[in-house]
């Protein structure tokens, strides 16, 4: 059938029925992730920030087609998680900027708005790489805008501009090194296909149904706001993730937890098991979680603290405005105490396993009475979104591109109250530069990388964000990671220890790293992360 125009009421189909698309498959985009390690979530990433877009189309009292493109835009731009979101959020932003004016959409206003969605994107992203969604979305629109004149058929016209998307993803190992090592196509490039395939799919009238499993309730989630006092919150911290691909069902998993906590949602099909549970061990919970199958969107949440937090809350609306604030990223609560011994206001959860978004850090940010505000984002997939939430703010703020939380902490140390706010911000940029990260972790799939053979569920010792080990103890392999971290110059080696390691194990480590490191002084600090068995921070 020929579809000359696309109006309002189609264009917003077209939207949701993209949005169901990318929620359906976005396991499929997580899977794709190139370190196999447990924290691959362009997928989920993508699909929060869509979902995001979708909830403000859903609030809309007008619904023109600008009236859409721009509540999909602020959406999207509030919501974006992770590098991928902020992106994708760009592209909701340019391509709201190309329908501005449009009653209906032909041929000519869809390459126009795909143009201006992949200049706005790739603008917006200080050093574009090519190999990615940005490739996906800029050779799309280019074909779009060389032919848009030789159709009449809206249907037609993007059928064709989704082959030139594929054609382009499956040529991205290509152009990206480490794509063609780990035998994936990009990921947030699939994401904009998935998403493309679902909006023509609703063009041509297919309803996508959100494949949710039905919900189990064992017992009835409580409400932060329902304590009145400490005392009554018996199970402290609030963990919640999913199981990917699972090896049993959500009744398996929930014969190991049932009585480990209270507060238990546990819902799933063959494909995702969702977990929602109050407990005092949350290591003891991803443990056996992990056995199950692959982790993700982990997000941990102490109570007690926050109980704490909210009766703060208004007497510090009122506190008298100080100079500097600090808001930093990061998960673990023994990480969470280093960042608050060294006065950061507010610290958010989140991180390896679960990004905040665009609005979760300039919420954080806009609590705090400061005249100047600075942002830790400790993780390179979060330095986009802070910088996007720095742009939105009328507060000063300033994002310092840490991408690590040993990188976060030396930054802190770096600053000095009685410097003004520039001084600060290049004194704290530069000492990041100055200190080397290591991780410890496991991985999550079989690969291939850098000549090295991977195995599932084997240890790997990552420096800097690439693989340089891999083995079957976690010890070993840390020791294995400092002693190519450490060199003449370095002074200090500490070891953050996971909630999955014990205290004497990680105590133990001490006597074996000052035998390699002799010139250096060395620290062991619980961290309490989940998923990595160790960080490691060379100064």
């Amino acid at each position: 059938m020929n579809i000359q125009y696309i109006d309002n009421i189609t264009f917003k189909k077209m939207l949701l029925g993209a949005a169901a698309n990318l929620e359906n498959n976005k396991a499929i985009v997580d899977s794709l992730n190139v370190f196999p390690v447990p924290d691959g979530d362009t997928g989920t990433n993508m699909n929060l920030t869509v979902q995001s877009a979708m909830k403000e189309i859903s609030s809309l009292s007008e619904s023109t087609i600008v009236h859409i493109a721009e509540a999909a835009a602020n959406g999207s731009l509030m919501g974006a998680r992770g590098n991928s979101g902020v992106i994708l959020s760009q592209l909701f932003r340019g391509m709201s900027k190309g329908l501005a004016g449009a009653v209906k959409i032909d041929c000519k206003v869809i390459a126009e708005a795909f143009k201006s969605a992949s200049d706005t994107a790739y603008k917006a992203v200080m050093r574009p790489v090519e190999g990615t969604i940005l490739t996906v979305a800029r050779e799309t629109a280019e074909k779009a805008m060389a032919v848009y004149a030789d159709y009449d058929d809206t249907d037609a016209f993007l059928e064709m501009l989704i082959e030139q998307a594929k054609d382009t993803l499956r040529r991205t190992p290509e152009m990206l090194k480490v794509l063609k090592q780990a035998d994936v196509v990009d990921a947030g490039g699939k994401g904009l296909v998935v998403l493309l395939e679902g909006a023509l799919a609703a063009l041509r009238g297919v309803e996508i149904k959100h494949e949710k499993a039905e919900m189990q309730i064992v017992e009835t989630a409580v409400e932060l706001e329902e304590f009145t006092s400490e005392d009554e919150i018996i199970f402290a911290y609030c963990t919640e993730f999913f199981i990917k691909n699972p090896k049993g069902t959500s009744d398996d998993f929930l014969s190991k937890i049932y009585d480990k906590g209270d507060s238990i949602v546990c819902v799933g099909n063959e494909n995702l098991i969702k977990t929602h549970i109050h407990t005092n061990n949350p290591g003891q919970i991803l443990a056996i979680a992990v056995k199950f199958g692959e982790l993700s969107k982990i997000k941990i949440d102490n109570m007690k603290e926050q109980f704490r937090e909210r009766l703060k809350n208004s007497s510090k609306k009122n506190q008298e405005k100080k100079k500097y604030g600090f808001v930093s990223i990061g998960m673990g609560e023994g990480i969470k105490k280093v960042f608050t011994d060294l006065n950061v206001d507010v610290f958010l959860s989140g991180g390896q396993t679960m990004n905040p978004s665009t609005e979760d850090i300039l919420d954080a940010a806009e609590n705090i009475n400061a005249d100047h505000i600075i942002i830790f984002p400790n993780n390179g997939n979060i330095i986009l979104a802070a910088t996007q939430a720095k742009e939105i703010s009328k507060k000063d703020i300033h994002v310092i591109p840490s991408k690590s939380i040993p990188q976060g902490i030396t930054a802190l140390l770096a600053f000095k109250e009685e410097n003004d706010v520039e001084e600060n911000v290049k004194a704290m940029t530069e000492a990041v530069k100055e200190v080397k990260t290591g991780q410890v972790t496991y991985a999550v799939r079989d690969t291939v990388f850098n000549d090295m053979e991977i195995k599932k569920d084997e240890i790997i010792a990552l420096s800097d964000g690439d693989i340089v080990s891999h083995g079957n103890s976690p010890e070993d392999e840390a020791i294995e990671l400092i002693k190519k971290m450490v060199d003449e110059d370095s002074f200090l080696v500490t070891l953050f220890y996971g909630d999955n390691v014990d205290k004497k194990t990680a105590e133990g480590m001490k006597e074996r790293i000052e035998e390699i490191a002799e010139e250096c002084d060395v620290e062991i600090i619980y961290g309490g992360q989940p998923l990595y068995y160790y960080i490691i921070s060379v100064e």
